[in-house]
């Protein structure tokens, strides 16, 4: 514990630091985690595969370059659409075993890490510095009241094939905790914004919690304890950040709707 702590207090103003100067500083931390947390999803799979890694890191960095530059929408879908037929061209010269399974492995590896985590860019090329904040709260105060909840008197696990430590009360717990901040932090910041925060917040929190087993079953698929070791305590960054690869993007595409009917 005193380990988790050291890191998060360390790591939090980081945090803060680059939320609050946005710009580049979000780029640059978004590719960093995106490309680490690529590593520990590849490393993880290796064990069964043999995920091409140097492509998936490519993809992400023509991702990242594109969404830096603003290229159009014809760009990304030829990123994506690109890079899965060059994967799957190249498994057919494949002398490895499972070649095709490898090549989705890395598809796989770039959308649900850099893909996902790249929207905390796109949600700062909308935001007025109200939104952006808005995954970190959901993910980190449905983790923290779930985990709190689930200690304090949890006794029905949730899915306990996946994650055995988590209750069915924890969840709850964290849902309505991430409901009253979420709706707190919209009323002295965006009052007008309030009904929303409580739907956000419910939506949100299961997702988020959602997000956590996601990443708690691959691990067990695959009999690891961490995917990495980078923040001491907490694992590496998909251990850390593996709700926010399901918060990113709702609370994006959430933004996009309620400034179109704004």
């Amino acid at each position: 514990m005193k380990t988790r702590v050291i890191t998060a207090v360390i790591a939090l103003p980081v945090l803060f630091f680059i939320l609050l100067q946005g710009g580049i500083y979000i780029y640059i931390g978004g590719f960093i985690l995106s490309i680490i947390g690529q590593y520990e999803f590849y490393k993880a799979f290796s064990k069964e595969y043999h995920p091409l890694n140097a492509i998936g890191y490519v993809m992400t960095i023509l991702w990242y370059l594109g969404l830096y530059y603003k290229m159009p929408s014809d760009y990304s879908t030829f990123i994506l659409a690109g890079f899965l037929f060059v994967l799957l061209g190249i498994s057919v010269f494949s002398n490895k075993s499972k070649p095709i399974i490898s090549a989705m492995v890395t598809f796989v590896g770039f959308f649900y890490v850099a893909f996902t985590l790249s929207h905390i860019v796109m949600i700062s090329g909308l935001d007025d510095h109200f939104f952006i904040w808005y995954p970190f709260i959901i993910a980190f105060v449905t983790d923290t009241f779930a985990y709190l909840v689930g200690k304090m008197m949890g006794s029905k696990p949730l899915i306990k094939r996946v994650s055995p430590n988590k209750t069915i009360e924890g969840a709850i717990g964290g849902i309505i905790a991430c409901v009253i901040v979420s709706y707190a932090y919209a009323y002295f910041l965006k009052p007008d914004f309030t009904l929303y925060a409580i739907f956000l917040g419910l939506v949100g929190s299961p997702l988020s919690q959602l997000g956590d087993l996601i990443a708690s079953k691959i691990k067990r698929q695959f009999n690891v304890k961490d995917f990495g070791k980078i923040l001491p305590g907490h694992g590496g960054v998909l251990d850390r950040f593996d709700s926010l690869i399901v918060t990113m993007p709702l609370v994006y595409y959430f933004m996009v709707i309620y400034q179109f009917i704004h």
